[in-house]
This record gives structure tokens, C-alpha cells and sequence, in this order.
């Protein structure tokens, strides 16, 4: 359906070629330190763990932002990811936290970039090999690229709600997003961005498998008129909005953005706009 996404099948096949790199990038909401530790217990064979919360910038009072340019400069270079690899990222389902990580690998200017689908629960369902191995890859020295462009700012999103010149998808559930069900987060008040349309970051995939061009284009469609305006996905805090930049990717959209801050920033009950 993609170039962004490949099936166990076809990672099998390829599990043993040079320029691979496989990302275990399992993470979890209120228990950010289990995605390690189920890697340390078992993952795809060569792979190596993406932390989410250590790959993230820690100046910021928000959880998880995304990091440094220099910071993840060092990541890639201590870990061997360069331009000339495939990567391939994964997490426990399919399409929860692995497109997070795939957007990080964009921003900073990496395109070989695939998000295996099913998971880790699909890999263990078809009885494919796994280690408990932890390899140790070889240090190199590039330089990466920043693409600013994709993200947005909450300084940016006030100012252009006003010219009505934005179009926001909210990723959170239909409970969260109309504010029936009380944040996960403390100190946030409940509700949306005002104008933002609700687009729930699970029903852009199903039994770990993203939807077909023709049902994404429903989704969208439905819901709203985009015009040339540009294009805003938020959830809560930059994670699964993350499933929306990839289906509008899919979808050949290139005016796309990243409020990272999302609702842990707008929602804060001390700075209410």
C-alpha cells in the first residue's frame, strides 16, 4: 500500500541484509520503563531499543518533546543509523507509538524509513524468530538535518486560528476529545482546540494493519474541507497525532504539521487561552 510500511513476511525475508537497522520502539503511557524490559526479554532478532522518553528534549516542561537536533545527532551516530539504512520501527501493536518514532526519523531528514506492521504481537503470532540478545552497534560521524517545517507551535496556532487558515485532526478518543472523560494527565483541564476535528488515532488502523488508501480518504473526507489550508494533528501529547501525519502522508497531503505540545501544553489549566 506504501513505501512507509512492511509486513513480517517481508521483514523476514530481509532480516540478515547489511544496512538494516531494526527499532524496538515499544512504549507506555503510564508505565514508561515495560517497553524496555520487554525488550530485554524478547524482541526481533538485531534489533535495538528506541526510548522515546530518553529521545526527547528534557528542558521542556512537557512529556516527552521531541529532541534536540544535536541530541539526536548522537543518538544516530552511537547507535549506526545513517542515511543508507533501511530502518525499521516497531512497537507492541502495529500502529500506536511507532509512527512517533517514525516522525522523529523524518524531521531529521532520514526517508528509508518503515513502520512494520502488526507489530510485535504480529511477529509472535506467525512464530518468527526472536533474541534476547542486546547487540552492540558500531559508533559513526554524520551530520543530520532539522526540518522545522513539520512542527507547529502553540504561539503559531493562536495566531492562525484567528485567520482561519488551519485545519486541526485531535487523535485522542471521542471521550477525551469532548471532554466526558477526565485526562490522563494532572492538571489539564478536559475538552479541544476550538474548530478541531476529531479523527481517533485507532480507527486509522485495524488488527494492527493500517487502513487502504480508499478508507483513509473516507475518514478524511468526511470530515472536513482542507482547501489550502494547512494542516495541524495534535493528540496528547504528540504521540499518536503521529497516526494522523502518516495517513495524510499516505494520502499525498505535503502541507502537513506536528503541534507537538498538544493537549499537555493547551490544556494546561494555568494557561487557558
Amino acid at each position: 500500500m506504501t513505501k512507509n510500511i512492511i509486513s513480517s513476511k517481508e521483514l523476514k525475508k530481509i532480516l540478515n541484509i547489511k544496512n538494516l537497522k531494526i527499532l524496538d520502539s515499544r512504549w507506555y503511557l503510564n508505565f514508561p520503563k515495560k517497553g524496555f524490559h520487554e525488550f530485554k526479554s524478547s524482541h526481533i532478532p538485531n534489533a535495538s531499543f528506541f526510548d522515546i522518553e530518553k529521545n526527547s528534549d528534557k528542558k521542556i516542561d512537557l512529556p516527552h518533546m521531541m529532541p534536540q537536533k544535536i541530541n539526536f545527532e548522537k543518538y544516530v551516530n552511537e547507535n549506526g543509523i545513517s542515511k543508507k539504512n533501511l530502518i525499521i520501527i516497531y512497537d507492541q501493536v502495529g500502529f500506536f507509538c511507532s509512527t512517533r518514532v517514525w516522525f522523529m526519523f523524518k524531521y531529521f531528514g532520514f526517508e528509508n524509513t518503515k513502520i512494520l506492521e502488526e507489530g510485535y504481537e504480529g511477529w509472535i503470532k506467525k512464530n518468527y524468530p526472536t533474541s534476547s540478545l542486546d547487540t552492540k552497534p558500531k559508533k559513526i560521524k554524520s551530520k543530520i538535518i532539522e526540518n522545522k517545517k513539520f512542527i507547529i507551535t502553540k504561539k503559531e496556532i493562536v495566531k492562525n486560528l484567528k485567520k482561519k487558515n488551519l485545519i486541526i485532526f485531535d487523535a485522542r478518543s471521542k471521550k477525551r476529545f469532548l471532554g466526558i472523560e477526565k485526562e490522563p494527565r494532572a492538571n489539564l483541564q478536559s475538552g479541544n482546540i476550538i474548530g478541531s476535528i476529531n479523527i481517533p488515532y485507532k480507527d486509522l488502523s485495524k488488527n494492527g494493519k493500517f487502513l487502504k488508501k480508499k478508507e483513509l480518504k473516507k475518514i478524511f473526507d468526511k470530515n472536513s474541507y482542507f482547501g489550502n489550508k494547512k494542516i495541524v494533528c495534535t493528540c496528547g501529547s504528540g504521540i499518536t497525532a503521529c497516526n494522523i501525519f502518516f495517513a495524510l502522508e499516505i494520502l499525498g497531503f505535503n502541507n502537513l504539521t506536528l503541534y507537538d505540545g498538544s493537549w499537555a501544553e493547551w490544556g494546561k489549566k494555568s494557561k487557558q487561552i
